[in-house]
Parts: C-alpha cells; sequence; structure tokens
C-alpha cells in the first residue's frame, strides 16, 4: 500500500499537493491503527471498572445507613430505660457511623461530576476527601465523647441495677443481627473488588484504591465488636451488680472506634498525598512495554493513584528506531520514493521532500506510541491516564 504522495513534478499546486499529504496521513493512520472496536475497548473495560466500583461503594454505604439508622433507634430506647453507659456508647457509634457514611454518600455523588478545565483529571479524590472527613469525625464526636461519658460513669453511674436488663439484651441481639448483615455485605463487596484488581482481601483493605467499600467494612466491623463489648460489661455489671464495668464497656468502645477513626484517616491521607499504584501491578505494564518490538529500553516509570478507579501512569521510552522506520517504509512504495529522490534538484526541493516525509515517519512514531498506551489502559483498566515520552537521552538503535 503506498501512502505517500509521491510526485516527480514539483511544479504542481500547493493546494494539490496538501490534500494528498492529508490523504497519506488519513491512510496510514487506517493501517497502524486498530479497529474502531479494538479503539474502544480499553475505554470501555476502564468505564466497567470505574462503574463496579462505584455500584460497590453504593450497595455497602446505603445498606449500613439504612441498617445503622434502625440499630441507633433501638440502642437510644435502650440506653433510655437503663442508663447503660455501654449502651449510651454504643447508640452513638451508630449515630456516627449513619452521619459518616452519609459523608461517604456524598462523596460518591460528586466524585461523578465531569472533568473541566479547572479540574481536568476530574474529581475521584472527592471520596478520599469525604472518607477523611468521615474518620476524624468518628474520632471527635464517636471516640472522644463516649470515652468522657464512660470516665463520667465511672463516678456517677446512671445504670438500673433494680430491675430487669431483659431490654437491653435485647436490643443488643437485635443490633448483632443488623450490623451483622451490614457488615456480610460490606464484606462481600469488598472480596468482589479485591478479586477484580487481583489482590488479597487482606492488601485490599490495607492499599486497596477504594475507600467507602473498606471504610464500611471497618466501622461494621467495629459496631459488632463494640456490641459484643456492651453486652459482656452490661452482663458483669447486672451479675455483680457493679456498675463500673458497664462504665468500662463505654471507654472500651470508645478506644475501639478510635483504633477505627485512625486506621481511616490514615488510610485516606496516604491516598491524597498520591501513593503509587501496586508494584506487582507496575511492573506487569513494565514487562509489557519492554516485549514490544518498537521498545528498546524503558526508564523513569512513574505511577500515581488519582482515585479509587483512576491511575496515572508516567514512562520514558527509548523507541527502537529500526522498528519505526521499518513500520515507515513498510507502507511505502519504496521505488517510487527513490526515484522522487534522485529526481530532486535543489535544495528547496529537497527541504520539502524532507519535511514531507518526515511528518509522515513522526506520524509512524507517534501511532505507535497510541498503540502502547492502548496496550496498557487494556492490561490494567483503572488507569486512565497514560503519559510516555520519547527518551532522548539514550541513543536511537
Amino acid at each position: 500500500a503506498v501512502v505517500s504522495p509521491q510526485s516527480a513534478h514539483y511544479g504542481r499546486g500547493a493546494e494539490e499537493e496538501e490534500d494528498d499529504f492529508n490523504d497519506a496521513r488519513a491512510n496510514l493512520k487506517e493501517m497502524l491503527l486498530p479497529d474502531k472496536k479494538q479503539n474502544n475497548s480499553a475505554s470501555a473495560m476502564n468505564h466497567a471498572h470505574k462503574k463496579q466500583q462505584i455500584t460497590s461503594a453504593q450497595k455497602a454505604v446505603w445498606m449500613s445507613i439504612k441498617s445503622n439508622s434502625l440499630v441507633a433507634i433501638a440502642k437510644f430506647s435502650g440506653y433510655l430505660y437503663t442508663g447503660s453507659a455501654s449502651m449510651f456508647s454504643e447508640a452513638i457509634h451508630s449515630v456516627v457511623d449513619i452521619m459518616n457514611q452519609t459523608f461517604n454518600a456524598f462523596g460518591i455523588i460528586y466524585s461523578q461530576k465531569k472533568p473541566h478545565s479547572d479540574h481536568p483529571y476530574g474529581f475521584d479524590k472527592a471520596r478520599y476527601v469525604y472518607a477523611l472527613i468521615s474518620g476524624v469525625a468518628i474520632f471527635e464526636v464517636g471516640s472522644l465523647l463516649t470515652i468522657k461519658h464512660g470516665v463520667t460513669q465511672l463516678y456517677h453511674p446512671t445504670l438500673v441495677l433494680d430491675h430487669s436488663l431483659s431490654l437491653a439484651y435485647a436490643v443488643l441481639l437485635f443490633t448483632v443481627v443488623f450490623e451483622g448483615l451490614s457488615l456480610t455485605n460490606a464484606y462481600h463487596q469488598a472480596k468482589k473488588l479485591s478479586t477484580s484488581e487481583g489482590v488479597t482481601l487482606r492488601h485490599y483493605i490495607l492499599k486497596g484504591y477504594e475507600p467507602n467499600t473498606v471504610g464500611v467494612l471497618a466501622e461494621d466491623s467495629a459496631g459488632v465488636a463494640g456490641v459484643v463489648i456492651a453486652g459482656v460489661c452490661i452482663g458483669l455489671s447486672s451479675y455483680t451488680g457493679n456498675p463500673v464495668y458497664d462504665a468500662l464497656g463505654s471507654i472500651l468502645v470508645g478506644t475501639l472506634l478510635g483504633g477505627v477513626s485512625i486506621f481511616i484517616v490514615g488510610r485516606n491521607y496516604d491516598a491524597l498525598l498520591g501513593r503509587a499504584m501496586d508494584h506487582t501491578k507496575q511492573r506487569s505494564i513494565v514487562d509489557l512495554l519492554e516485549s514490544q518490538s518498537s521498545v528498546k529500553t524503558i526508564s523513569d516509570v512513574k505511577t500515581i493513584v488519582e482515585g479509587p478507579s483512576c491511575v496515572r501512569f508516567k514512562a520514558e521510552i527509548c523507541f527502537n528506531a529500526d522498528f519505526i522506520t521499518q513500520s515507515y517504509l513498510s507502507h511505502q512504495d519504496v521505488s517510487s520514493l527513490l526515484k522522487e529522490a534522485r529526481e530532486l534538484q535543489d535544495e528547496e526541493q529537497l527541504e520539502k521532500f524532507m519535511k514531507r516525509e518526515g511528518t509522515v515517519l513522526g506520524d509512524t512514531l507517534a501511532l505507535e506510541i497510541d498503540n502502547l498506551e492502548r496496550l496498557i489502559k487494556r492490561k490494567c483498566p483503572e488507569i486512565r491516564h497514560v503519559d510516555l515520552e520519547a527518551d532522548l537521552g539514550a541513543p536511537l538503535s
């Protein structure tokens, strides 16, 4: 196939030559680029990956809001009936969970705003911001308040021990059921996301991109553990007649909330600073690039997580000049090109010839870069922005 508008007559009109030249470039792109279905596959995979993350996060968040709303009402009823410090702490715990998941819901909604000139990479990090706010809220409203209430109860207990605590136990049993359902849902969503990213659940909880599902999982785990603590401490106070155990339960629940807060804040603080993607995945991308005939060496590889479903990949590539040149020549009529070169008569014709063929050669390199970017996005759908630079520091082959 001939894509270069070779002509031995430079007397042709400039407009006619320009049309031939543009047709040649269009033909080159059509031959070197994959078909439209392959062009769109990487974009479709990334869209599906982002949609899966948002859907999983929404399911976990809304399930948590619904269950904690019912549980909070039950816990406050139990507290008003018994005066239990542990029950009060658990009621505050549920209210904080509702507030936190509301923050997360806002973060999910805000993150779906379309990019614009002021935020060209989108708003994916909004989910980290709101998750960080929820972690701070857990500490200030949940942990400090319940610990303070527990310490107060050590000196001025309000637990009513002269009547049955059956209502308190019924509330705790009710709470375990609903907290357990929400926890199970969050676990399944996190498991699904960790499987889709090809990492273990433990790694996903500690280093995964998605903050909301992991936040719900952590808070619901603390919720179930807090109910167990409250039940044990109320039971000890009922059995011994000593309300100190109940007050200690409030302090323990507050300490537990503080631990969850530190985990959530630390995880999202690290994400907002901009951490690299999983090193195993990064290595697999480098291996993929190094296996391409057009690539000679790769250097200065950097990645940064821009959001739960948005990773930016950057690398400098020393291209195999022989491959690029051969790719260019394979789409030329070399004999016609040689004939045209021999008929050049002056510097002006030589300059015009070199500019034209240099532009087509540059297009060949640009299209190869596009193909490499497409391969990267198909390998890792979470990578949405790829910056590949030609490494001018190393000599071309």
